[in-house]
């Protein structure tokens, strides 16, 4: 893989986590939005827009791996699915004739009448202008998760048990949850913004885009002890309350 390839892909992480006020949109970003709606009104039709893929692409697929172009158009062409026209959450940059686009549609698939499957994903992209018009180079995609979660209500008083300042272990970050209303919101020592702990039970919470479950464990003597962060693969954070929080219950 070139230099150039290998710059690009470690831009590609980067531009997803860096959100920007958007600026006016240029006659690239036009054209390449225009590329890309083409693409999502119809996503297995191949034939379609892969004329504007070039044939040594390289795509990061959502599991991890890497495919090929041949490989792609393959599997896209087995798909029942359908995807929306509408981009959210976008992002544009360009360098000389290498720009990067970075947007958030809705999928549906339709492999089994009975039970559709509904997505948020996250696709960025890097284009290259050639002399026919952009091609596409590289993509990645990656699913946002519980995108469309509806909190269930729990009693404020349940939630009042988690409330408090909250220690990683071995870390030395904190995380302090707090309530609003009927909402448990949590704030990282490193962060200025909330997140809210949407309810999946009265003991498992998640944070929209996040794939960590979050559960709390009780002690000897019926007090939230251990608040824990289970992660996909399998990994656990624990966070213990702080003697402060404790001593204030």
């Amino acid at each position: 893989m070139s230099d150039q390839r290998l710059a690009v892909f470690a831009l590609l992480s980067a531009l997803c986590c860096s959100a920007q006020e958007a600026p006016k949109i240029s006659n690239a970003e036009q054209e390449i939005r225009a590329l890309e709606t083409v693409r999502l009104k119809s996503p297995t039709k191949t034939e379609v827009w892969s004329g504007n893929v070039a044939e040594d692409a390289l795509f990061h697929l959502g599991d991890g791996t890497v495919a090929s172009k041949q490989d792609l158009l393959t599997h896209m062409r087995q798909q029942v699915m359908e995807d929306s026209l509408e981009m959210s959450d976008t992002m544009f940059s360009q360098i000389g004739e290498v720009a990067i686009f970075s947007y958030v549609f809705r999928r549906t698939h339709h492999d089994n009448a009975s039970a559709l499957i509904h997505e948020h994903i996250r696709r960025t992209l890097v284009y290259q202008r050639t002399g026919s018009g952009w091609q596409m180079v590289a993509s990645a995609v990656a699913t946002i998760p519980f995108a469309d979660l509806e909190s269930r209500p729990v009693d404020p008083k349940v939630l009042d048990t988690y409330l408090g300042v909250w220690i990683a272990t071995p870390a030395p970050s904190t995380i302090t949850l707090t309530r609003e209303g009927g909402k448990l919101m949590a704030q990282e020592s490193n962060e200025t913004e909330k997140a809210e702990l949407l309810v999946l039970s009265d003991n498992t919470f998640v944070i929209r885009g996040d794939s960590d479950l979050i559960t709390f464990e009780k002690g000897p003597d019926g007090m939230i002890t251990h608040m824990l962060f289970h992660d996909v693969g399998g990994s656990v954070q624990v966070y213990d309350r702080s003697i402060t929080s404790k001593k204030s219950r």
